[in-house]
């Protein structure tokens, strides 16, 4: 797709969320962005600011701190309402904005002259207050014009001796990642430089049909380095979050790099890493990796962390340490079923919890399932009815449309609204600020997944019939909720910015305030109508901004509104908001008694779906397959009389036929096979 096609597509996404060509759309493109540089782990979390004084030629749309503020990203936005270049010229300008709004702040006369409800002022304080811990500034230009090619690497600068690096991500490059189909912008990581002239390093695999594999010695300052140059990109595939050497394990990473930065090969348990690529070299039989594309550490993320705090922020010698790795190729169309068993496997630190909730895991794939197959309801206006599209693995969306014609991808899109299509950290979104944790969804969208993960990820193994077509259309219906408020919030006149904060505390109070009347929310009438009331949108007004007031009321020693929405207490003064339900509103609510009826046979829909789909799986695998688990178990004899008896049905397959409750068991059968070992030959 040409540039100026995908600008379009592109615009006209951002012109639906902001309802209007020329109001809010900047800021509407620079969330966009920013959400997606989260799913890039390029950055972790984001603070909208839109701060802009063209006289002074100023400007800062949004940025992310690390947790003691030794790390500054500022995010500055170019924003054309027509496809353009973004040339030399005017990248140095908008750079020139940020650097200024940076070098302002250190001065602490300059937020002393803002007031504290300008969005500005928060940052210039932070930015005043902690300049003696500054370590590294990174500002990075977002645009929706195509860099120019006259433009190349832009040198770091030095404000007050704080270094200032400088990233682009026009639309261009986000192009090139959608369109790429990948979950990532390759990270190619090249040794070359070195003075070994590359990692040396043990080739540990066999034959041409086994994954290639190298075991190898990191020395500590170059992991260091490296998590400090990639951050949270080398981690993608490890949902746990490093926390700050407060586990056991963290604590001991750090007394051994301390005390004893000899003996740490020996005693930790080292990284486990996969790549796509691995390029080597040979020199008088020893083998060297030059460059790997890829690079992804999925078990090992708390002894990276440990020893980039060790290095960076605690000023350690790291020389002495070094690190055992376990490398090995896996082909990109592999990595979503094969790294979720690397890092499950190879986890001997804590239990997995989290880290199954890969998107294979099956909660994903029914989702997945449901909104591929399920209507919604046309919305007033519109006589077409429409998915919302799960997009389950990065790229999806833009994956199915690739090879359509202009026709077919137009129905596509017809079918497939571009606005209705949800990722998992939206979902996590959406289901935690129904579930009233406003304050573990400001947290930012990595972290409030990881507690979505967890959440659902136990409930899964418990109930798994409740994650059913009900469960599906409750949730699109709290997604509906979301986005509406998401939208209003920025015409209102009280509004001055933390629209994300004042987005999950408003629907985190409605459902409280549901919850107190002793009833539920109508999710369902939600889901047929595609839309909530006037009146319920106007109470969600009066909510929003009741919040925006009480959420700035930051107690002493607090002035980041944001931090503030992070803390529980947050929460709870936003719960003894005294507001109430309208009548009007009163009559979208049902009883506890019609929910539980709703639920009661979704469920029993969902336990037959099972069934089958359990059937339909068995008799795809077919006789052959199931032949061969028998012909395995002679000499493993891991199977119950009752089990041989179904696995001798299954190999007469199409002769006998398995029914649903048959074919459940024969599924369990096979896992049960292929966790002692069993591969199948087909």
């Amino acid at each position: 797709m040409m540039y100026e096609e995908f600008f379009k597509d592109f615009m006209q996404d951002i012109y639906a969320r902001s309802e209007s060509k020329n109001d809010f759309s900047e800021v509407i493109f620079t969330e966009r962005v920013c959400d997606f540089l989260v799913e890039q782990a390029v950055l972790e979390n984001y603070t909208p600011v839109s701060y802009k004084k063209k006289t002074m030629g100023l400007k800062v749309d949004a940025y992310n701190s690390s947790e003691n503020f030794d790390t500054l990203i500022l995010l500055v936005t170019d924003f054309h309402n027509k496809p353009g270049s973004l040339t030399k010229t005017l990248v140095g300008a908008v750079f020139n904005r940020a650097m200024k709004f940076f070098e302002k702040s250190l001065d602490k006369s300059f937020y002393q002259s803002l007031d504290e409800s300008d969005c500005g002022f928060s940052l210039a304080r932070e930015i005043n207050v902690s300049s003696k811990n500054l370590r590294k500034v990174q500002i990075i230009l977002l645009s929706n014009a195509l860099l120019s090619k006259s433009v190349k690497a832009i040198p770091e600068q030095k404000i007050q001796s704080v270094p200032i690096s400088f990233d682009i991500w026009d639309l261009g490059r986000i192009q090139r990642i959608e369109e790429s189909g990948k979950f990532r912008e390759d990270i190619i990581v090249d040794f070359s430089s070195l003075p070994t002239q590359g990692l040396p390093c043990l080739p540990a695999f066999t034959g041409t049909n086994t994954y290639k594999s190298y075991l190898l010695a990191m020395p500590g300052p170059l992991v260091a380095d490296l998590y400090d140059k990639y951050g949270e990109r080398l981690l993608e595939q490890n949902v746990r979050t490093f926390l700050q050497f407060r586990g056991k394990v963290n604590k001991g990473i750090r007394t051994t790099i301390q005390n004893e930065p000899e003996m740490f090969f020996a005693y930790n348990n080292g990284i486990t890493a996969t790549a796509e690529e691995v390029t080597t070299t040979e020199t008088n039989e020893l083998v060297s990796i030059k460059s790997i594309k890829n690079f992804q550490i999925v078990n090992g993320g708390q002894t990276t962390a440990s020893l980039f705090n060790s290095q960076k922020k605690n000023k350690i010698d790291l020389s002495n340490v070094h690190v055992q790795v376990k490398l090995t190729v896996i082909p990109q169309e592999e990595t979503e079923h094969i790294v979720p068993k690397i890092s499950e496997y190879a986890n001997t630190q804590n239990k997995v919890n989290a880290a199954d909730f890969f998107s294979n895991h099956p909660f994903h794939m029914r989702m997945e399932e449901i909104s591929r197959r399920l209507w919604a309801p046309s919305s007033e206006g519109s006589l077409r009815e429409t998915h919302w599209y799960y997009e389950r693995v990065r790229g999806q969306y833009a994956n199915a449309q690739i090879n359509l014609t202009t026709a077919k991808k137009k129905e596509f899109l017809t079918a497939n609204p571009r606005k209705q299509m949800f990722i998992k950290t939206d979902m996590a979104k959406f289901r935690n600020s129904w579930n009233m944790k406003p304050h573990v969804v400001s947290l930012g969208a990595q972290k409030n997944f990881v507690r979505f993960a967890e959440s659902v990820s136990q409930n899964w193994e418990k109930h798994e019939s409740e994650f059913n077509e009900l469960f599906f259309k409750r949730m699109i219906a709290k997604t509906i909720l979301f986005r509406t408020v998401d939208k209003f919030i920025m015409k209102q006149h009280w509004y001055g910015g933390y629209k994300a904060n004042i987005v999950t505390y408003t629907v985190a109070k409605f459902s409280l305030m549901i919850e107190q009347t002793g009833m539920f929310l109508d999710l369902e009438n939600i889901w047929k109508r595609q839309s909530i009331t006037a009146e319920m949108e106007e109470l969600l007004v009066s909510i929003a901004e009741a919040v925006n007031s009480v959420i700035q009321k930051t107690p002493t020693g607090i002035t980041n509104v944001t931090e503030w929405c992070k803390k529980e207490l947050c929460w709870q003064n936003v719960q003894n908001i005294p507001l109430k339900i309208s009548p009007q509103v009163q009559k979208e609510l049902i009883t506890k008694t019609k929910k539980k009826q709703n639920d009661s046979d979704a469920k029993s829909i969902q336990a037959i779906d099972n069934g089958i789909h359990a059937q339909e799986y068995v008799l795809k695998k077919g006789a052959v397959f199931w032949s061969q688990i028998i012909n395995w178990s002679r000499s493993n004899k891991i199977f119950s009389p009752m089990e041989n008896s179904l696995l001798q049905i299954a190999s007469q397959i199409p002769s006998k036929i398995p029914t649903e409750k048959q074919s459940l068991k024969l599924k369990t059968i096979e896992q049960k096979a292929e966790a002692d070992g069993f591969k199948t030959y087909m």
